[in-house]
């Protein structure tokens, strides 16, 4: 253990106090509940999806309650109404891991471009090609897009298909580990087949798709061009697509849907959460233990790291490394466990970045880093959707914090920035410099502590460093050989 660990171990607050640069009093430090609705989890992360997919925070849960609507009106028995409810929450949970694909495809915002195509009626040749024109290289010479369009042209459906596959397989597969069961998954896996054979990824047509992603098939895209539209709109495209996409019963079971349908679009997040957890099927909520919800926060790490080959295995990494700081500065199991959590959760809000932005290999522009530092407030925002995990939610996002005032996104200084912060700071810069970014090859360990040294007492806590300095010392972890990312 190191000597200044142990020294300073008694002088970090676990709850200081923090306010504002308004004065305002900001997050006061109370324990995750023992137990939380499974709803409530499934809502709150579903924003962190839709924002990947290029879509208002909202749009699942808004598509969670058309389907339950529709769910209803076709008369599924309860078993398949569950599959359904959860398989809308978290239709989208396998966006991250074609994101870095759909950028090097197009070259442009991976989000706005997943966004659009859900628009998009591949079976109208020149509005695919307006599609694949508007959305490839934006900002590129007329050259350089020209070329990207032919690529896409010579490669055409195969290139789609793969990218559909990829995303609806990885999100059947993380449905299942979540112990959702079969129903769930296979709904995810299906949501892209179209009635009439022409979806993706396996061409089922009619019967063939299952009952549950025939309905959330539609709900999706009802909520899609509800949202921009209207309504009215809305029921007229899945009215224009009876048949070619979508199965004309559940079509049918949309008659008389606008009044529900425009006081949906209307709502704010927090009214959705609140009529999406009392959708639940059943009449009984799902709750989930300290257990259940550690491997919702794995699987949900697993997902962020998923958004770019640069911060593969980022959260798995800097979780450890959090970890065994707090093992080392001598925190009590809860409070190891609260990092635990809190480190895995922490980037949620990099699924809301673009992948020109992660993946890009030179320095961001200001811009750039202006979108790169909101980071942290989805992260906050998120979360503390949860019933119970407000403080957690206030200290996860606060990992950029720096004690001179300088760091983000709120620009907390000193005894403001909560202890499980400064932790998750100094676990955050040592494997961000340890390991190989787009930009710079990754660091050695001895150079990444000396870098870290020079900001000892200035943006990192001091006690917090000596905490990680022993962890490695004493081996419990991998002890900084250059990482390549996974």
């Amino acid at each position: 253990m190191s000597l200044n660990a142990g020294k300073h171990r008694r002088d970090l607050n676990l709850c200081a106090p923090a306010t504002d640069t308004f004065g305002v009093s900001l997050r006061s430090r109370k324990p995750a509940p023992e137990s939380v609705r499974l709803s409530d989890v499934f809502s709150a992360l579903s924003f962190a999806l839709d924002l990947t997919e290029g879509q208002p925070m909202g749009h699942a849960l808004r598509s969670c309650l058309i389907a339950m609507e529709l769910g209803g009106r076709v008369g599924l028995p309860l078993q398949l109404q569950r599959d359904l409810y959860y398989a809308a929450l978290l239709k989208d949970v396998g966006c991250s891991s074609n994101a870095s694909q759909v950028f090097a495809l197009f070259g442009g915002d991976d989000r706005l471009a997943k966004g659009a195509r859900m628009r998009v009626d591949w079976s109208n040749y020149f509005r695919a090609a307006a599609y694949a024109m508007s959305h490839t290289a934006p900002g590129a010479s007329l050259i350089e897009r020209a070329r990207r369009v032919a690529g896409l042209a010579r490669r055409g459906s195969k290139v789609a298909t793969k990218l559909v596959q990829v995303r609806c397989e990885r999100g059947a597969e993380i449905v299942r580990q979540l112990g959702l069961g079969e129903g769930a998954a296979v709904a995810v896996r299906d949501l892209d087949e179209h009635w009439d054979g022409r979806g993706e990824p396996r061409g089922l047509r009619g019967e063939e798709i299952p009952i549950v992603a025939r309905i959330l098939t539609l709900a999706q895209t009802l909520e899609v061009f509800a949202m921009r539209g209207g309504p009215v709109q809305g029921l007229q495209v899945v009215r224009e697509r009876a048949g070619r996409w979508f199965d004309p019963l559940v079509v049918a079971a949309c008659e008389g849907l606008e009044r529900p349908l425009s006081a949906w679009c209307a709502l704010e997040t927090r009214e959705l959460t609140r009529l999406v957890t009392e959708a639940e099927p059943g009449g009984a909520a799902l709750l989930a233990g300290p257990r259940a919800i550690d491997r919702i926060a794995q699987v949900f790490a697993e997902v962020v790291d998923a958004k770019s080959p640069f911060t593969g295995a980022h959260s798995q990494r800097m979780t450890q490394l959090a970890v065994s700081t707090a093992i080392e500065l001598g925190w009590s199991e809860p409070d190891v466990n609260e990092v635990r959590r809190a480190a895995l959760l922490h980037d949620l809000g990099k699924l809301t970045v673009p992948n020109m932005i992660l993946d890009k290999p030179g320095a961001l522009t200001p811009s750039e880093w202006e979108v790169m530092r909101m980071h942290s407030y989805y992260t906050e925002r998120i979360l503390e959707h949860v019933q119970g995990f407000e403080w957690l939610a206030f200290a996860s996002a606060a990992h950029h914090e720096r004690l001179d005032g300088s760091g983000y996104c709120r620009g907390l200084h000193g005894e403001q920035i909560p202890a499980l912060a400064r932790v998750l700071a100094v676990a955050d810069v040592y494997d961000a410099l340890s390991t190989r970014r787009p930009y710079r090859p990754a660091l050695s360990p001895e150079r990444t502590l000396a870098i870290m040294e020079r900001d000892r007492g200035i943006g990192l806590c001091g006690v917090c460093l000596d905490g990680l300095i022993g962890a490695l010392e004493c081996g419990g972890l991998e002890d900084g050989e250059q990482r390549e990312a996974a």
